[in-house]
C-alpha cells in the first residue's frame, strides 16, 4: 500500500493488513482495525458496487427472488419481528427498507401491517420491486429518494438494511442521513455478515477445500458489535439491542450442515456468530 491506511470508522492508523486480492488489473488491501474490530477495505475505486448497481433485468431469476424472499429468511424476519412488536404501538407504522432489492422483506412487512416504502441502487431490482409495492424508487441516498418521491420531509418509525451496511462506503455519514429521516422514539436496525466469524470461516473453508471469497470490491466492510456500536453514536443515535441473526438456510449439502451447526453453536456468542444485528434508537428531544 502506497498510503498508509486509517480506520474510516474511528480514524485509528494501526490498521493491520488482512489480505490483498486483484480483480480486473486492480488491487484491494483488507485491513482490520482493533480498536474498533473492523475489517475494511482500503481501496474505493467505485462508490457503489459495480456488480450489483449494474445488473440487468435478467438477473432478476427464481434464485435471486428466492435469496432475497420470505422463504429464505423467514427465520430472521420473524426474529426482526418479535423484537419490532414491542415498539409497534400505532397503526400501520410507516416503515423504510434501505437496499429493498426485489421487495422480499417489504413483502413481509407489508403482510404484517406496516406502511412499506423502499429504495435500491440496482435499477432492475428497484423497478421489479417497484411493480408491488408503488414507493419503492430506484436511488443511492435517502436525500435522492425522498426528493424522488417529492416529500423531503417523510419521517418513519422504523428504518432497516437487510446485509446492506456492509456495502456502504461511509457508514457514519450514511447513517446520519437516516438518522434525520427517524421519528423521535423510532428505531433503526442493521443486519451484516459478522467481521468476527471471518478468522474461523477461514478454517472451515480451508478444511473442506473451499475458497472463502471476501468480495472487498463488494463487502467494503465487514463489521463487529463494537464497529456498530461505534457508527450508531456517532450518528447520535443509542445502540439498544444487538446479537447473532437467526440462520438463512440454504440448499442442504455438507458445507451447508457446517453453515447451519455454525449458527446453532454461535447463537449466545454473537462476537463469533456469523451474522449479526444492532437495534439503535433515536433520541427523543
Amino acid at each position: 500500500m502506497d498510503n498508509v491506511p486509517i480506520c474510516r470508522v474511528c480514524g485509528s492508523p494501526q490498521v493491520k493488513e488482512v489480505i490483498s486480492e486483484e480483480r480486473e488489473l486492480l488491487t484491494y488491501h483488507v485491513v482490520f482495525c482493533p480498536y474498533c474490530d473492523l475489517i475494511q477495505t482500503v481501496e474505493r475505486y467505485a462508490e457503489l458496487s459495480p456488480d450489483y448497481v449494474d445488473l440487468d433485468a435478467s438477473a432478476i431469476d427464481e434464485s435471486r427472488l428466492w435469496s432475497q424472499g420470505g422463504e429464505h429468511r423467514l427465520q430472521a424476519f420473524d426474529q426482526w419481528l418479535a423484537f419490532v412488536s414491542r415498539f409497534a404501538t400505532k397503526q400501520s407504522p410507516r416503515l423504510l427498507d434501505v437496499g429493498c432489492g426485489t421487495g422480499g422483506f417489504l413483502k413481509f412487512a407489508s403482510a404484517k401491517g406496516f406502511l412499506v416504502y423502499g429504495f435500491d441502487a440496482s435499477r432492475a431490482q428497484a423497478e421489479y420491486a417497484g411493480t408491488f409495492f408503488p414507493d419503492v424508487r430506484r436511488a443511492s441516498s435517502l436525500d435522492a429518494y425522498l426528493k424522488l418521491l417529492d416529500q423531503p420531509d417523510l419521517k418513519f418509525k422504523f428504518v432497516t438494511l437487510w446485509d446492506v451496511f456492509e456495502h456502504i462506503r461511509n457508514p457514519v455519514s450514511f447513517l446520519q442521513q437516516l438518522a434525520e429521516a427517524l421519528e423521535p422514539g423510532g428505531l433503526l436496525f442493521i443486519c451484516v455478515p459478522n467481521g468476527g466469524a471471518i478468522p474461523w470461516k477461514i478454517r472451515v473453508h480451508r478444511l473442506l477445500n473451499r475458497p472463502l471469497d471476501l468480495a472487498p470490491w463488494e463487502h467494503v466492510f465487514y463489521h463487529s458489535i463494537r464497529s456498530l456500536r461505534k457508527c450508531i453514536e456517532a450518528a447520535s443515535l443509542e445502540l439498544v439491542h444487538s446479537g447473532a441473526v437467526a440462520c438463512y438456510p440454504r440448499p442442504l449439502s455438507l458445507f451447508e450442515l457446517c453453515r447451519r451447526a455454525g449458527f446453532v453453536l454461535l447463537r449466545a456468542t454473537p462476537s463469533l456468530s456469523p451474522q449479526i444485528f444492532a437495534w439503535a434508537r433515536k433520541p427523543f428531544a
